[in-house]
């Protein structure tokens, strides 16, 4: 398993993010959030993937999404969801993914 997922990554190192279809919208997909995804702790998590968190984040909040990131959100593994809302105001969102919480920053 781990020789298959090297040579799916290691091509993808000179390219630093892969664009995905999340919830109507593309994403950016890091190759932090891939790991972060495949790692051991990921089955403790609430939100393993970017395109999971874009759609807990689209049901909470109305506007389209510009782009999700993988970040530190209060020291767990998480996301950072750049929003344009409806009045056409940029905003940014974090999710947890350890725990689930969106929160608007």
């Amino acid at each position: 398993m781990k020789a298959v997922l090297l040579l799916i990554l290691i091509p993808l190192l000179t390219l630093g993010s892969l664009p995905a279809y999340a919830g109507g919208h593309y994403a950016t997909i890091s190759l932090a959030s891939m790991a972060m995804a495949t790692n051991n702790g990921a089955k403790s998590l609430k939100v393993k993937s970017s395109q999971q968190a874009a759609q807990l984040v689209k049901s909470q909040y109305p506007g389209k999404i510009l782009k999700v990131q993988s970040a530190r959100v209060n020291g767990n593994p998480g996301y950072r969801v750049k929003l344009l809302s409806k009045d056409g105001v940029v905003f940014y969102v974090t999710v947890d993914a350890k725990t689930g919480r969106v929160r608007r920053n």
